[in-house]
């Protein structure tokens, strides 16, 4: 916070002399003031636009990390634009470019408006494309515009002469990220909560068209000292002009881990949580924050020492990796590494910058570098990739980047390195493929091994290259040993909506989603093959529930959100209408080709693909049941439980149907949320939840599981004659009732 405090005083103060003042230079906290405001637009309007367009997308993870590559491209483009004008371009030029670019932003009014590919994605068009199409038509030109500002303005106050801070202006990059970090926090608890998407987008316009008669300002001070130098038959006007030569290979390294680092545990800590504002947005505030700390005039933390702690930081993240997903406390490490990369890779950076000669082509190499690692993470790894190695592998490149030391390795060295990895990797496989079925003196004895052999590795912080070459098996040993446990892959897939795995042990076929077991089926010895076991099994709160409704006399219509295994359609009776919604065609595939619940249970199912919420709203039928089971992962898509969705959900719902909200969650307690959108429709609810006997978990007969049901009247749950372990929803004012311009998950988070 001090050093944030003192770069904005700094910048508003400046450290200009008097005779450039008496030349009509602008002030000093005038360049501070626009590169601050135009780093906030730039900012405010990612988690604005991709908050705008996720529903769309079934709320997955990956809609934010696919978005980022579009924002990071900008970015470039931003920045080509930037040294274009600076190194290229008359004053005069720069002010009909800078003209014709806000005259669009004007044209273009509110941000965010236009989708050049439809409102939704159509058949054959990749989710992936829909959405850099639609960031790209709809505020494309207003990000590239904002964006070429911070270092355009630095090189106006470069050409300024204006003492000390034209002499080094990179303290306004450092001002800009006090913007960027600025508008991230303010972003899901003052704009979200208080000003809804559509009014943020008409404010986020307005900002962006005030903005313009500063920069005349501002340019017509870098204008009046060319046309000075002009004057007196200077050879160079502006320091732009001069050659730099750059270490182009490091630089783009260090950009890139970083960015790559900020995708990858962006995606691993909301697979399983939830894709929301609030956990894009700690991750890209950090990565930020870590850009003022290596740009400002003095580092709070030595980079020799962020480099002694990253080490040791890798190691232990590469024990803890496969047991990450078991509490949001290893989120948090896995966060806390993260930034110490960024503030090491950014302060690297920092010392690599070149005088104001070479400073937009610095910017451009940056912002380069940056593109690539959201390139490789975001678009290329889901290609190549059928789980997610993109991940290891990126902080595996990252202790290839430490600073070798000069210590001379001997063959004593070596030979202590290889056989501290060797033990360590047999103690970790132990653990992974074993664990449950260990004894406490042979868990005990493998911890004990990983404890005592770690630590030797760290001889190898001498060398990086080969440090990153040995955490590589360390970090990937969970994908070949530990997931196997359940049993032999049968099929996996990877597609912009997740990655799954179906997995067969003892008869018992089981497929994930992620970390999450998303159903199974077990096959009997006598060829029969029982479909309703995990969820909906035998005392699981979807058999009570679906036992009752089987009670009504006439045909029901069922509409099921969310496919899995297909389980659910075996609740339905000959005569029942099932209606299933998913979003993703792979899951279908998976579901016919490997599972027997569609073929055996309801052959004549309709399956509908796309975004169920949408799919629904557009129905003509009326549900006698509505189950909403859609999971990326462990994690609920928010949009499917805000105040709108129950709406339309509703309105498709018969005078007695009732509507089933599967809210089974290791992070998030959701049961405050529907609680209040119950309050706020006057619905009748129940919630049960049900934790399986040791006997049906351990053969996955039945799952422990967290279920709401809903209705229009009280008279509707009690003609079901559901049993007392169904109590009432009491905790609606627990949490602000959730829209579709507002959802905060942190009064809702479990630790532990």
């Amino acid at each position: 916070m001090l050093e944030v405090v003192g770069i904005l005083v700094m910048t508003m103060h400046g450290y200009v002399d008097e005779r450039s003042r008496g030349l009509g230079t602008p002030p000093i906290w005038l360049y501070g003031a626009v590169v601050c405001v135009a780093a906030w637009l730039v900012f405010w309007v990612q988690p604005l636009a991709v908050r705008g367009v996720l529903p769309v997308l079934g709320g997955s993870p990956a809609v934010w990390n696919t978005a980022m590559v579009f924002f990071q491209s900008a970015l470039l483009g931003g920045y080509g634009l930037a040294h274009l004008l600076a190194r290229r371009t008359a004053p005069a030029g720069q002010f009909i470019v800078l003209g014709a670019l806000w005259a669009g932003i004007a044209l273009t009014m509110p941000v965010g408006e236009l989708r050049l590919l439809g409102e939704t994605p159509s058949a054959g068009v990749p989710p992936a494309l829909w959405l850099l199409g639609t960031l790209a038509g709809s505020l494309g030109l207003a990000f590239v515009a904002v964006t070429s500002l911070t270092p355009l303005v630095q090189s106006w106050l470069a050409r300024t002469n204006a003492g000390a801070a034209s002499a080094d202006p990179y303290f306004l990059y450092a001002a800009s990220n006090v913007g960027s970090v600025g508008a991230l926090l303010a972003f899901p608890f003052l704009l979200e909560p208080f000003l809804g998407l559509g009014r943020q987008a008409w404010l986020w316009s307005l900002a962006a068209l005030a903005l313009a008669p500063f920069l005349v300002i501002l340019w017509r001070g870098a204008a009046a000292r060319d046309a000075g130098a002009r004057a007196a038959g200077a050879e160079e006007a502006t320091p732009d002009s001069g050659r730099t030569v750059l270490p182009v290979l490091r630089i783009l390294a260090l950009s890139a881990v970083p960015s790559a680092l900020l995708l990858a545990v962006t995606r691993h800590v909301t697979t399983d949580v939830a894709a929301v504002p609030l956990l894009w947005i700690v991750p890209l505030a950090l990565y930020l924050a870590t850009f003022v700390h290596a740009f400002a005039r003095r580092s709070l933390i030595p980079q020799w020492l962020l480099a002694r702690l990253l080490a040791p930081g890798l190691l232990v993240l590469a024990v803890l990796y496969p047991f990450s997903y078991f509490a949001l406390v290893f989120g948090l490490f896995h966060v806390a590494v993260f930034a110490l990369a960024a503030l090491y890779c950014h302060g690297a950076l920092a010392r690599l910058r070149p005088p104001p000669a070479g400073l937009t082509f610095f910017y451009l190499l940056v912002s380069t570098g940056g593109l690539i690692g959201g390139l490789l993470v975001a678009l290329a790894a889901p290609l190549v990739f059928n789980d997610v190695h993109e991940y290891p592998i990126a902080l595996c490149c990252l202790a290839a980047l430490l600073p070798a030391a000069s210590v001379v390795l001997r063959r004593g060295h070596w030979g202590a390195a290889a056989g501290a990895l060797g033990l360590l990797l047999a103690g970790l496989a132990t653990l992974y493929g074993h664990y449950g079925s260990l004894s406490d003196l042979a868990v005990g004895a493998a911890t004990a091994l990983v404890a005592l052999a770690a630590p030797a590795l760290l001889i190898l912080r001498a060398r990086p290259a080969l440090l990153a070459v040995a955490l590589l098996p360390v970090f990937m040993l969970p994908f070949l040993v530990g997931r196997d446990r359940d049993g032999g892959y049968v099929a996996r897939a990877r597609t912009f909506f997740g990655v799954y795995r179906i997995v067969e042990s003892g008869g018992l076929r089981s497929f994930y989603h992620g970390t999450t077991l998303h159903g199974a089926e077990r096959r009997n010895p006598d060829g029969t093959i029982d479909s309703r076991t995990t969820y909906y099994g035998p005392g699981t709160p979807y058999a009570e529930l679906l036992a009752s409704l089987a009670r009504r006399p006439a045909p029901l219509v069922m509409g099921i959100a969310g496919l899995g295994t297909g389980s659910l359609a075996c609740f339905a009776r000959p005569g029942d209408e099932v209606r299933i919604y998913e979003i993703d065609p792979a899951v279908v595939r998976l579901a016919r080709e490997h599972f027997a619940a569609l073929r055996n249970c309801a052959p004549d199912a309709t399956i509908a693909t796309g975004d169920a919420r949408l799919l629904i709203a557009r129905e003509r039928v009326k549900f006698d049941f509505l189950a909403l089971d859609a999971f990326t992962s462990d994690a609920i898509p928010v949009h499917l439980l805000t105040l709108e969705a129950f709406r339309s959900y509703l309105r498709v719902l018969a005078p007695e149907g009732v509507v089933a909200v599967h809210i089974s969650n290791r992070h998030i307690n959701l049961e405050p949320v529907v609680a209040a959108i119950a309050d706020k429709q006057r619905l009748a609810a129940r919630v049960k939840l049900y934790s399986a006997p040791e006997h049906l978990r351990k053969r996955r007969a039945a799952t422990s599981s967290h279920l709401v049901v809903l209705a229009r009247d009280e008279g509707t749950l009690q003609a079901l004659d559901l049993d007392g372990s169904w109590v009432p929803l009491d905790a609606a004012d627990r949490v602000r009732l959730w829209t579709d311009d507002y959802a905060s998950i942190a009064p809702l988070l479990r630790w532990w």
